[in-house]
């Protein structure tokens, strides 16, 4: 990473009006953040994988360090200064911190660092009371949030999350004793957080966060099924762009109204007949986390009548229908129920690809996050093998835009449109097999 190179970014262009107003959202909320802070209540800095209902239900107001690098990613002080994330990067760079590391942790890092909280976008994250991680999916995670918790002299409490492996499937219910052990965990966040805040916790608050959560996600995955319609009403672009409410304030009332919002406007284009450009000739699956430096990269494909139609990654799985179980159980029997293995998301890709008519897969190969390069040759040759639909690999990190060598990536991507382009030319079927075969 070391060679450092000009990159041309540009943000994307969105098809819906919810998703071009999800900036309110994020402002507000960081504001909410902020006033919560003022008034003498406690902040958490956590991380994405926390079940965000605990932090509702006990007075806590989180802050998400990944969330923040990706923010940075897209904001500048000056006009023609550089990106913030990468002048937290160059901080902590400095400070002995390898640029081999995931950039969300190098950005945080230096962010923390750098001394002033308020010296970043938005006013930064509110100085925290308190960091919650878990130990699941992140392989840096941990020291991170670790060295963090020492740095900011805060307690840190880590919620060990068992990852549950399934042959088939992404949900299968999980066994006593691995709700048990979940649920022991939760209980000591909630203790600790007791002591740490005073807050005691309560159950009937706790009822109804987990209320609006599944209301929520009942409407995300309604949405997802609509988007499935032809043209593509909603592609990646908006995906992207919309993930925040439900990654990070579910449990809310406000996250519900505003997927509600979204839910309504989709519909409302598919009964138009509108689809994210006017002549779609083709559908692309996006594989990983965005180029949140270079959202752009969405709208690529669209002069040739290509859209980003699907992206896995940050979409909501089905959860086990709410009953009158301590709540605590409620949030381990849910969370479990989810597997993470490979062979699971391949399965799912594969449905995915033929439900949403994909013909081809951008699969974003980033070099700085172990657990989403792993699975990536296999879902390559999966695609090919199982449904003949080409992919091309583009590689770079987070949210680093140093690392994004544009020109490579242009030549890659214009070669992975021709192999599509001359299917449609000789009038063979993008894909191997139709749907439900």
């Amino acid at each position: 990473m070391s060679k450092e190179v000009q990159v041309t970014t540009k943000g994307s262009r969105k098809t819906l009006e919810v998703a071009r107003n999800t900036w309110k959202f994020i402002k507000q909320d960081y504001e909410e953040g902020h006033e919560h802070k003022r008034a003498g209540k406690p902040v958490v800095w956590s991380c994405a994988m926390v079940e965000k209902e605990l932090y509702y239900a006990m007075g806590l107001f989180p802050y998400y360090p990944e969330q923040f690098a990706a923010l940075c990613a897209v904001q500048r002080k000056t006009p023609d200064s550089e990106k913030e994330a990468v002048r937290f990067a160059r901080i902590a760079e400095q400070s002995g911190y390898s640029t081999d590391l995931c950039g969300y942790e190098r950005v945080c890092t230096g962010y923390v660092l750098n001394g002033d909280l308020s010296d970043a976008p938005l006013g930064g994250m509110a100085p925290p009371d308190l960091l919650v991680t878990t130990s699941s999916i992140c392989d840096v995670r941990l020291k991170w949030f670790e060295d963090m918790a020492q740095r900011l002299e805060v307690p840190l409490f880590t919620l060990d999350r068992p990852e549950r492996v399934f042959d088939r499937g992404i949900m299968q219910y999980p066994k006593a004793h691995e709700i048990r052990y979940y649920r022991s965990q939760l209980e000591d966040f909630v203790n600790f957080t007791t002591e740490v805040t005073g807050i005691k916790y309560d159950p009937e608050r706790m009822r109804e966060c987990l209320q609006w959560a599944h209301m929520t996600n009942e409407l995300r995955l309604e949405i997802l099924e609509l988007r499935k319609a032809v043209p593509s009403p909603m592609g990646c672009a908006d995906g992207f762009a919309t993930m925040y409410p439900g990654m990070y304030c579910s449990g809310t009332e406000k996250a519900y109204n505003y997927y509600k919002a979204l839910r309504d406007e989709v519909k409302a284009r598919i009964q138009e007949g509108k689809g994210q450009i006017e002549n779609e000739r083709f559908r692309l699956l996006w594989y990983g986390i965005p180029t949140w430096f270079n959202m752009g990269i969405f709208n690529y494909f669209e002069p040739i009548g290509g859209v980003f139609a699907y992206e896995p990654a940050y979409n909501p799985s089905p959860w086990p229908p709410l009953s009158n179980e301590d709540p605590l159980t409620e949030i381990a029997t849910r969370t479990l129920s989810v597997g993470t293995s490979i062979g699971a998301r391949l399965e799912a890709i594969l449905e995915q690809c033929m439900e949403y008519k994909i013909a081809g897969g951008v699969l974003a190969y980033l070099i700085t996050c172990r657990p989403v390069y792993l699975p990536t040759l296999e879902i390559r040759r999966v695609l090919q093998d199982e449904l003949g639909i080409p992919s091309v690999l583009i590689e770079c990190d987070l949210v680093d835009e140093r690392t994004f060598s544009e020109g490579q990536i242009k030549t890659r991507m214009d070669a992975f449109a021709e192999q599509i382009l001359k299917k449609l030319e000789a009038g063979e079927p993008l894909q191997r097999r139709a749907a439900g075969a």
